[in-house]
């Protein structure tokens, strides 16, 4: 599972990221089911203690790449929110 699929989604170097439509594509996306289940998996394992440093090193990207789509999701509401304002 690469766990940077949707950032490479949002950071196509093909379309603009902050033009409304960009925001607009990012603050939609959304993780996908199986990504979900397989972060919610090896959380488990890690709360067990029972995780396989390849899985350790899965589950932390997961976890690193939830928290830098999240931030470009707040980047991205607030590029929307400033253009309604203006």
């Amino acid at each position: 599972m690469n766990a940077f699929a949707e950032l490479e989604q949002a950071l196509d170097p093909t379309l603009p990221l902050f033009t409304e439509e960009g925001a607009r594509r990012l603050v939609a996306m959304t993780p996908s089911p199986e990504r979900i289940a397989r972060m919610e998996w090896l959380a488990e394992k890690c709360d067990e203690g029972v995780l396989t440093t390849n899985e350790r090193g899965e589950y932390e990207s997961l976890v690193y790449s939830a928290k830098l789509l999240s931030i470009l999701r707040l980047k991205a509401e607030a590029f929307l929110a400033s253009n309604k304002a203006a």
